[in-house]
């Protein structure tokens, strides 16, 4: 790095160091020179959002579909409150996003004088949804600063980091240089743990394998086909596992550990791997109350391990690298009935849960899965379709492939998935609800100026269909605030500069998405969910009801 340099450009180089080539966010008299040192590097473009909590899921999406370094960046107060919401997502969803803040003079910093967007507790406040926060009151610090907070980032279970910069800093001149960002360094099993491990793998004969997004990568994918070959164990993932093992492998289960008659074949097994998941409790702790037999549970994470269920062997390291080290040993294979009765069991309930999605909604299923093809991510919010087909018969196969709200939050799946769309460059489908959909609808006119290759589909039902479900059934089928007036979608989309098409019947599905498709930039669907036959369960909209 060359000397004489100022803050802002200090930060702009950090950022090209650390192989960061696009930053979200909205400009602010207490950004403005990072802003102006982005548009004067060749190496990095800003996205401008339309609202920071926007700018944040998208960094996050962009995170997670790159697997590099997201960054968003906002204001001081303000804009670092709206912040908040997506840097809360980011850590449930191990994501490795960074959020740079302004911050007020140096001078006035901490003096409570009312300066505009003062935050001097912003720090604190930051505290509470990241790893690391770094807070430098020299411009010779702020290099140093901001390499640590990404060092924390990315090593171990990746995290939220963030950095405020007061204003001053980023217009001072500092011919500081710091070391260079230190690379990551995966982290391999302990040689003893590992030993014990494959110890008690090789003591059993009905073994399954539990898969959740610690298989994030190509290389970890291959690495846990291999292993389950070695053993002929079944491979059961979770939502956040979708495409960590090739879908057409015989050893394939899916996402169908939570299936009663499932749950019931993993308890009966002599063992459990499970790698790379927290078994993420759920709504009102599903996971929590299984029971399941002797366990090996391999995560990055020391504190995952035991938290929700207590494993015989932990092994705390990188899942490929516990993987290539575990697949080194030869084992028996395992019990041939019980992989082919764990095989059979998930297939009948894959058959069931499709017969009671009802016609309508099997082939909105249908459609989709016929465009998922290589490099195309699917991103879903949290809606009615995506818990119900989306979580578990939607056909993914590649890491990371599904992308979703892991904390369950409404809103985040557009800014999401045009994160996901300006990390990959190629079309990506996004699956919301007609509610969520108009937590960040501003988000069109970002798709629309960058021209960023979505597929935008909206179930409109006319509100808050999962939360009407809850309500129907706990309070003597009174619905309470669920319903929703809803705008035209088509038409708000055009008025955006986006194609909107619309799809009052579902047969009508295949060709608007073929159109979509087809299109380079951005393009919003409509669907009439209230014309759709309902999903066995699922209630529909009071009694008419129109989107």
């Amino acid at each position: 790095m060359s000397k004489d340099k100022s803050g802002a450009e200090i930060v702009v180089d950090t950022l090209v160091e650390a192989g960061v080539r696009h930053v979200f966010g909205i400009v602010s008299i207490h950004n403005m020179p990072i802003v102006d040192a982005i548009s004067r590097s060749d190496d990095i473009e800003m996205i401008t959002a339309r609202h920071e909590s926007s700018a944040a899921h998208m960094a996050d999406g962009y995170a997670r579909a790159s697997g590099s370094l997201g960054v968003v960046l906002g204001s001081t107060g303000p804009g670092t409150t709206n912040l908040m919401t997506g840097l809360y997502e980011a850590g449930f969803s191990s994501s490795p996003l960074l959020a740079i803040t302004g911050q007020a003079e140096t001078v006035f910093y901490g003096k409570g004088k009312g300066y505009v967007h003062e935050a001097e507790n912003q720090k604190l406040m930051l505290d509470t949804v990241t790893c690391s926060v770094a807070s430098p009151r020299y411009v010779h610090e702020v290099e140093s600063s901001l390499k640590v907070v990404i060092e924390s980032i990315l090593n171990g279970r990746p995290q939220p980091g963030a950095i405020e910069i007061p204003i001053d800093l980023q217009y001072a001149i500092t011919s500081e240089i710091a070391a260079p960002i230190k690379k990551p360094i995966a982290l391999a099993p302990d040689s003893t743990v590992l030993s014990s491990a494959v110890s008690l793998i090789d003591k059993v004969n009905k073994r399954v394998i539990l898969v959740g997004g610690g298989i994030s990568t190509d290389k970890a994918r291959e690495a846990l086909k291999v292993f389950a070959e070695l053993l002929d164990a079944p491979v059961i993932t979770t939502a956040n596992g979708k495409g960590a093992f090739p879908i057409n492998h015989p050893l394939h289960m899916g996402n169908a550990l939570m299936r009663p008659p499932v749950k019931e074949l993993v308890k009966e097994a002599d063992l459990l791997i499970a790698v790379g998941t927290r078994f993420q409790a759920g709504t009102e702790g599903m996971k929590i109350n299984m029971e399941l037999p002797s366990m090996i549970h391999i995560d990055i994470d020391p504190k995952v391990i035991n938290l929700n269920f207590r494993a015989d062997i932990g092994l705390v390291s990188d899942a490929e690298l516990a993987l290539l080290a575990l697949s080194q040993s030869i084992y028996q294979k395992g019990d041939i009935q019980y992989r082919d009765q764990v095989k059979s069991v998930v297939a009948e309930t894959n058959i069931n849960m499709r017969k009671g999605l009802g016609p309508d909604h099997a082939k909105a299923l249908d459609v989709f899965s016929k465009y998922l093809g290589p490099g195309v991510f699917f991103v879903r919010d949290s809606t009615i379709p995506g818990y119900n087909w989306g979580n578990t018969l939607l056909p993914i196969d590649q890491p990371k492939g599904y992308i979703f709200p892991t904390s369950g939050a409404i809103g985040p799946g557009l800014p999401l998935g045009l994160g996901v769309a300006v990390a990959t460059g190629k079309k990506t489908i996004i699956m919301h609800g007609d509610g969520g959909f108009m937590f960040h609808v501003g988000e069109l006119a970002t798709a629309a100026q960058y021209h960023i290759p979505a597929v935008i589909v909206i179930f409109n039902d006319g509100g808050y269909g999962v939360l009407r479900g809850l309500q129907s059934h706990r309070f003597d089928g009174r619905f309470n605030e669920t319903e929703l007036h809803t705008p035209d979608f088509v038409k708000l989309a055009e008025s955006m500069g986006i194609p909107g098409l619309y799809v009052d019947n579902v047969d009508d599905l295949e060709n608007n998405m073929r159109k979509a498709m087809g299109e380079a930039g951005p393009v919003l669907i409509e669907i009439n969910a209230n014309n759709m036959e309902p999903i066995n369960g699922v209630v529909p909209a009071p009694s008419g009801r129109k989107p």
